[in-house]
């Protein structure tokens, strides 16, 4: 993507040859270093690799790439599907995040708990299988299979309303 940008703005005459070939080469061995150091996915190190090509293309003016001739449209190609799985990894992580937590003690909040036992305003209840101890503010008369509300999670106390 780093390498689509800098082409752009020496196409478009903002940056010189030199130093566009500079930005390229200079952001393509960073790019692999990162790939190498930081073991991420593939795609920064193909950006690092690319990088250095157009690099290499804008300094010589050889287009070829393992003996065939390679267009700035396939180097903005590329570009284009690196921005799109990036514009929809985006689109997934904020989808992703907004989602209600369904683990841990966030995700019991709200949730039904059966009473097992219940006297005044303490008792047993029961969540995903596991017995709990239940507390409530205000003293209630709850019967055995009874649904009651998960309001709080206080250590391993649950705060409970009907």
């Amino acid at each position: 993507m780093i390498a689509s940008i800098i082409t752009a703005l020496f196409l478009l005459g903002t940056l010189s040859a030199t130093t566009a070939s500079n930005f390229l080469f200079i952001s393509g061995v960073l790019l692999l270093i990162g790939e190498v150091a930081f073991g991420t996915f593939w795609m920064v190190g193909f950006n690092g690799v690319l990088a250095l090509f157009v690099g290499y293309a804008i300094r010589t003016g050889d287009h070829t790439l393992l003996g065939l001739p390679i267009g700035w449209g396939v180097v903005f190609g590329i570009a284009f599907i690196e921005f799109a799985l990036l514009a929809s990894s985006a689109v997934l992580i904020v989808r992703h995040r907004r989602l209600k937590t369904t683990t841990g003690v966030e995700g019991m909040i709200g949730q039904k708990a059966v009473v097992i036992e219940w006297s005044g305003s303490k008792g047993q209840v029961r969540i995903h299988g596991e017995s709990w101890q239940a507390l409530s503010e205000q003293p209630m008369d709850l019967a055995a299979d009874e649904k009651v509300t998960i309001s709080a999670v206080d250590g391993l106390i649950l705060k409970v309303k009907a």
